[in-house]
């Protein structure tokens, strides 16, 4: 059940939020407007919409991350050398990490909204994404 629920709910969840960053490239969606979306996601007042390329880079990233953990399961085929890929995966968990424990550190000064979703979501589905990683990465060490 590991072997199979945890890389494939992982995958699924990094994928959709890496196609949701894609969207965020060019709308503000689900938010009616910019200024919304940057209280509530971004963490701003200022009410600019990130750049899209860089909403783009960051939704190629969790894209591949989704891949990547396919490729440590072994459900598609790897690509370039097992070490390589395991720290991949140990790296995403690590970028995860430290993402969710610095979360919380982010809420200051910030708009009430984003500390509201931060402390609920955010940085806790970070810290439950890398815990789901290392589960990969270590299961893919024990075969």
């Amino acid at each position: 059940m590991i072997r199979t629920l945890v890389p494939g709910l992982l995958s699924l969840v990094v994928v959709a939020i890496g196609l949701l960053h894609f969207v965020w490239a060019f709308s503000p969606w689900p938010w009616k407007d910019p200024a919304t979306f940057t209280r509530t996601i971004g963490g701003t007042h200022d009410g600019r919409m990130p750049g899209a390329l860089e909403c783009m880079a960051v939704g190629t990233a969790l894209i591949g991350a989704g891949v990547l953990t396919l490729m440590v399961n072994g459900t598609v085929p790897g690509i370039g050398p097992e070490w390589l890929r395991l720290t991949g995966m140990f790296g995403f968990a690590l970028v995860m990490f430290v993402r969710g424990t610095a979360g919380y550190l982010m809420n200051s000064g910030a708009p009430p909204e984003f500390r509201r979703w931060n402390a609920l979501l955010y940085s806790p589905l970070c810290l439950v994404l890398c815990l789901l990683s290392l589960v990969v990465a270590v299961a893919a060490i024990r075969r």
